[in-house]
């Protein structure tokens, strides 16, 4: 910078009116360069609030059943400067905006999944409508109103600043009824070289497994988003990551710092591969609905050096089960068959030659097995079972 002040000065100078002060231009020069670096490094203010635009079409009740996505548009808060802003959807039927505590209390308001970066906010009415059925919580048609009045705003988020909550807006709409069903618990797969063959590929059961959901948990009713677990065996030499869908690198989890702190993959980047500080049995929860992950050193679980799947389809006889973690130094805890049913068959895990353990229950396509457990329906089909002899945690992939 010195060196540009200086060439301008000597320029200018040669311009300069008679009486002119050499010493005024230097400070008006050093003013500009000042405000400059201001420019180039702004400050990052909290701003109070922001506006949210009420929609042209607020007061004509819009079919949820048959419209296209709901158009919000907005304005930036002000952080000081233009800012790289995640605009969340927050819906209301009430107009309050206060947390509920409790499992089974009905939310004064949700917000809708996903976000987006644009002052356009396009809101999917399949999931606005779910949202409202949450919230309504009618048990029948009948019950529903025919049109019904929510309250709509947006949550903005920057890094290195807390939410920050649009006004709210009143829009009419026309929910349909749907019977709620509870989403099974969204799944999240181990990979990585100490995972499976230690290979990095995508074939479940073979390089990647899921981590285990827990059971008598909590899980999103429409996503499924919740509880996950997995304990294993990890070592300083392999590292490992978890991601979303196995073969896709889009939603992941690596690690950040020391192996003990974990970070998801945004608009900044990924975290490395999560490599153990020492051999050992670690812990792994991951909450796929507040995006939150905790690692810790965990006790030794037994270990089995062979399972067999016994049933119907083999007269209760042993069918020996493949073990999955087969990089070097690994204890193994996840197995995996492939079955190929003609008709319906019931099923268990139990160790090989002898049924002092086993295991079972009466879900599917997923469940939890219990030692000495029911037998586990399985409808004719193919099908490939995954079992974790930790959690007893158990799915068939079709």
């Amino acid at each position: 910078m010195k060196h540009h002040i200086m060439s301008a000065l000597q320029s200018l100078s040669k311009k300069l009116p008679l009486g002119g002060s050499l010493w005024g231009l230097v400070a008006a020069l050093a003013l500009v360069s000042c405000e400059t670096d201001r420019d180039s490094n702004p400050t990052l203010l909290q701003p109070e609030g922001f506006t949210l635009n009420t929609p042209p079409t607020a007061n004509i009740a819009a079919d949820l059943s048959a419209s296209d996505n709901l158009v919000l548009t907005t304005s930036q808060p002000d952080y000081g400067f233009t800012a790289s802003v995640q605009y969340y959807t927050q819906v209301s039927l009430t107009d309050n905006w206060t947390e509920v505590e409790g499992e089974d209390a009905t939310p004064n308001y949700m917000e809708l999944e996903g976000f987006t970066t644009s002052a356009r906010v396009d809101v999917a009415p399949d999931a606005l409508n779910m949202a409202i059925l949450l919230m309504g919580n009618w048990e029948e048609e009948s019950a529903m109103p025919i049109d019904q009045t929510i309250y709509m705003r947006l949550r903005a988020a920057v890094t290195g600043t807390q939410s920050v909550f649009s006004n709210s807006v009143a829009i009419k709409v026309m929910p349909y009824f749907v019977t709620l069903t509870q989403a099974d618990p969204e799944l999240w797969y181990m990979i990585g070289g100490c995972i499976g063959d230690g290979s990095w590929g995508s074939e479940i059961g073979v390089a990647v497994y899921p981590m285990s959901p827990i059971e008598g948990a909590e899980y999103d009713m429409s996503t499924g988003k919740g509880p996950l677990t997995f304990t294993g065996w990890f070592t300083p030499d392999q590292g490992f990551k978890i991601v979303r869908v196995p073969g896709a690198w889009e939603d992941q989890w690596g690690q950040a710092g020391d192996f003990f702190t974990g970070r998801m993959k945004d608009a900044d980047g990924e975290g490395s591969d999560f490599k153990a500080p020492s051999a050992g049995y670690y812990t792994i929860n991951l909450d796929t609905k507040t995006n939150t992950i905790s690692l810790a050193e965990a006790e030794a679980p037994a270990e089995y050096a062979a399972l067999s799947l016994s049933g119907s389809f083999n007269e209760w006889s042993d069918t020996p089960m493949t073990p999955v973690d087969t990089w070097a130094d690994a204890h193994n805890h996840i197995w995996r068959i492939d079955l190929d049913f003609a008709d319906a068959q019931e099923v268990k895990v139990k160790l090989a030659d002898s049924w002092d353990i086993n295991w079972g229950a009466t879900g599917f396509p997923y469940g939890w097995g219990a030692l000495n457990g029911a037998n586990i329906p399985v409808p004719a089909g193919k099908w490939k079972m995954i079992f974790n002899d930790i959690t007893g945690y158990y799915y068939f992939y079709e």
